[in-house]
C-alpha cells in the first residue's frame, strides 16, 4: 500500500516530474506477483474519456480532464494500473471527493490485473467537519494463500 500527495495544478513541471518519478520507483519496488494499492491526493482531475483511456478509465468518470490529470493517466498507463474511482456505476455525490467544486481529485489505485477484486470505490463523509474533501474507501475481495 503507497499513500501519496502530489503536488498542486501550480506546482513547476520539475516538482510534478520528480514527484511522479520517486513514485514510479515506489511502484517498481513492489514485486510484481503483490497485490498494489496507490492511495491519495493526486490533485487531478481525470475526465471521463474511458475511449482515450482504455484499462486505465472505467466508464463513469466525472468531469473534465486537466494537466495534471493528463499526468497521472500517463502515469498509470506506463504502469498498469487503473483508476479505481472511475470503473463503479453511482452518483456523482458518492464520486467526488473534493467539496469546494465537487471534484474528484483523490484517488485509489491498483494494478490493472487485480481489477476483478474491486467491489466498490467511493467517497464518504469524514468523520471530522473541518476537512474540505471526502474520505476515499474501497472494498476488495481479498483471499489469504
Amino acid at each position: 500500500m503507497i499513500s501519496c500527495y502530489a503536488p498542486t495544478l501550480g506546482a513547476t513541471f520539475e516538482e510534478k516530474s520528480l514527484f511522479y518519478g520517486q513514485l514510479g520507483d515506489a511502484v517498481c519496488s513492489t514485486p510484481h506477483n503483490h497485490q498494489l494499492f496507490v492511495l491519495g491526493d493526486f490533485n487531478a482531475r481525470v475526465g471521463k474519456d474511458h475511449i482515450l483511456w482504455p484499462k486505465v478509465l472505467g466508464r463513469n468518470g466525472v468531469g473534465r480532464k486537466n494537466s495534471n490529470g493528463t499526468m497521472l493517466l500517463e502515469f498509470c498507463t506506463e504502469h498498469n494500473l487503473v483508476v479505481t474511482n472511475t470503473v463503479f456505476q453511482q452518483a456523482d455525490r458518492k464520486k467526488t471527493s473534493w467539496k469546494r467544486h465537487w471534484h474528484l481529485i483523490d484517488y485509489i489505485l491498483i494494478r490493472q490485473r487485480d481489477l476483478r477484486l474491486a467491489r466498490l470505490t467511493k467517497a464518504v463523509r469524514a468523520s471530522t467537519m473541518w476537512s474540505d474533501h471526502r474520505l476515499i474507501k474501497m472494498s476488495v475481495f481479498l483471499t489469504v494463500k
